[in-house]
């Protein structure tokens, strides 16, 4: 019984709405019941159709509340490029059925639309059905024009730049049947956490290239490209491109310390300077080359928090060396500043007896 009856409601309502422009107004009912008209309806695009989304009302034309909407009337218009006059009514003659049963009211729903044909201009508009005969005014209309889909970027590259990630990708040029867009062609950049949810990075720009600095340091983050057109104020996307993944470093080195001082002692030789303010430092390490020598040679590292260091290796039979130290960071791997200038350690001459 109860599909019986919600048989006859969709039909009930198919007859008010496929009357058109000119049909005859319908008894208004008590405004007690006749649901408000959904004023949100939206529609978003991609490669292989339409999404159309909207609120089931929750109030009457009076304020009062409603608690039962049976169905909704996907009212569509669609008409071919060559045929398409700007100035003449929209005329509806495509309804598509959606039941309302257990929509609770001010819950959001959808209805997906792949039934699109190349070249071709498409209105949407929909109603709400509370029962018999009341039937809601219609919502407010979206529409775009549709073509055949731009093909999907190739050559998708990262770049590991300073903290951010530089996306880059290949021209597209045709469509998808293998025609030429006669729009200009925009690029939209997707971006993912775990490589299945994408999210829109930013608005469709012209370059082949967008750097993305909104970005946490060594966390892995995925990319998709689509190439889009902009057609009478709707974003027509392409397919979707490859997913690429990269993952943001700081390539950037700290400055090497200063003000050196070194001193003979009995373990050896003591370097020592003063500390460097930058916060990412995570250690020094100390460097030695014999005079006359270009190359400096690693003798020892210290952590952040350290300001000396002593050089208990020194070879025997050189007199003169000569120290630099540099300042590392935290990253992985460390990044690592230039040579601090070097200074100067002269091995004092031992007494002879």
């Amino acid at each position: 019984m109860m599909r019986r009856g919600f048989a006859i409601g969709i039909c009930c309502l198919l007859l008010l709405v496929m009357t058109g422009c000119g049909r005859k107004t319908p008894v208004v009912p008590p405004q007690a019941v006749v649901p408000l008209p959904i004023a949100d309806l939206q529609c978003v695009l991609d490669d292989k159709g339409a999404t159309l989304s909207w609120t089931c009302p929750v109030r009457a034309e009076d304020g009062s509340r409603i608690e039962d909407i049976r169905t909704f009337a996907i009212m569509k218009s669609e008409v071919s490029f060559a045929s398409f006059c700007a100035d003449c009514p929209i005329q509806y003659p495509l309804l598509i059925p959606m039941s309302g049963e257990g929509v609770k009211p001010g819950s959001k729903l959808t209805y997906r639309d792949t039934d699109l044909k190349n070249r071709h201009y498409y209105n949407y508009k929909v109603l709400s059905q509370g029962g018999w005969k009341i039937v809601s005014r219609d919502s407010n209309r979206v529409s775009f024009p549709w073509e055949s889909p731009l093909v999907a970027p190739v050559g998708l590259k990262i770049d590991v730049a300073d903290e951010g990630l530089t996306v880059s990708w290949q021209p597209v040029r045709t469509r998808l049947d293998g025609t030429v867009p006669d729009l200009p062609v925009a690029y939209q950049l997707y971006r993912s956490d775990d490589g299945t949810t994408f999210e829109k990075l930013g608005e469709p720009r012209a370059e082949l290239s967008r750097i993305d600095s909104e970005v946490t340091i060594n966390k892995k983050y995925f990319y998709q490209v689509r190439a889009v057109v902009i057609a009478d104020g709707s974003v027509l996307p392409g397919e979707a491109s490859e997913i690429i993944a990269g993952m943001p470093r700081d390539l950037t080195p700290p400055a090497p310390p200063h003000k050196f001082t070194v001193a003979a002692g009995h373990d050896g030789v003591t370097i020592l300077w003063e500390s460097t303010e930058v916060r990412d430092v995570a250690g020094y390490r100390i460097y030695r080359r014999p005079a006359g020598e270009k190359e400096y040679v690693l003798v020892g590292e210290t952590g952040r928090s350290s300001f000396s260091f002593t050089d208990t290796t020194l070879p025997e039979g050189e007199e003169t060396f000569f120290y630099a130290v540099t300042a590392f960071d935290a990253a992985v791997p460390p990044n690592e500043s230039v040579f601090s200038r070097d200074i100067e350690f002269r091995r004092k001459a031992r007494p002879s007896f």
